[in-house]
């Protein structure tokens, strides 16, 4: 299998989607599949973790360029080697059925899914954020900000939700909910030079979108520039930072 399978850049450009799919038939052609459910299908096939590294990749693209057929090949073999109830399964073939739903109902079908699956299972955290991102998909923000806050209050140190929900906030122009939300991403991740840029531009935006007479925006600013400055101090070559502290200070002498 490809290499770039195994460790595919985390935002394929649509080409390099294209490519990986085209490997499908070569891959699913090369491994047949064991007709023994399981778990014994674990007792008889020849693999190492990278394999199944490899299906879930492949399926993702797959589906990113329209090869339904052999996504479902992909959850097909995922499903035999670790079974229907696993997590990670069902969390696939949830993406899988959202990729082919051919209407707004059978989204909401897969939605009461979701909720039924976690109703029984509230642990099951790829389920809660497959459904997080099917409300944000289908332009519930809401919903989509209420279950996130229910996430965290299960998992209170997942920093790709603390992050999401920092995201969802400023589309609402819920400022303040969203500069708490990454600062919460701030307090596990200290050192991610990238949070910190975006901090700045949290603040940045809060600033700009909101009259304060009492000098609230000053204040505002310079704590921006200040989160701009530590991104820079953390990765020098950091551009966004540099482009951020200049949209600042220009702003800040105005």
């Amino acid at each position: 299998m490809s290499a770039d399978l195994l460790s595919p850049p985390p935002h394929l450009p649509p080409a390099a989607a294209l490519r990986l799919s085209q490997e499908a038939p070569r891959v699913l052609g090369n491994s047949s599949s064991k007709s023994l459910p399981y778990p014994f299908s674990l007792l008889y096939a020849a693999e190492s973790p990278e394999t199944w590294i490899r299906y879930e990749n492949l399926l993702l693209a797959c589906l990113r360029t329209g090869d339904d057929r052999s996504a479902r090949l992909c959850l097909e073999r995922l499903a035999e080697r670790f079974g229907d109830p696993n997590q990670r399964v069902k969390a696939l073939r949830g993406l899988y059925q959202e990729a082919v739903a051919p209407d707004n109902n059978a989204l909401e079908a897969i939605l009461k899914s979701y909720e039924k699956e976690i109703k029984d299972d509230p642990a099951n955290m790829p389920i809660r954020k497959r459904r997080i991102a099917l409300l944000k998909s289908m332009s519930k923000v809401p919903d989509a900000i209420a279950a996130l806050v229910e996430l965290l209050d299960v998992s209170p140190t997942d920093v790709e939700a603390w992050s999401e929900l920092a995201d969802l906030y400023l589309t609402q122009k819920l400022y303040p909910q969203a500069v708490f939300s990454m600062e919460e991403v701030l307090l596990i991740t200290p050192n991610a030079w990238n949070a910190h840029a975006r901090m700045g531009e949290l603040l940045y935006i809060s600033a700009i979108s909101t009259t304060n007479n009492d000098g609230g925006t000053t204040r505002i600013l310079s704590e921006s520039i200040k989160r701009f400055c530590r991104s820079i101090e953390l990765c020098e070559n950091y551009l966004r930072g540099y482009y951020g502290l200049n949209l600042v200070e220009s702003s800040y002498w105005q």
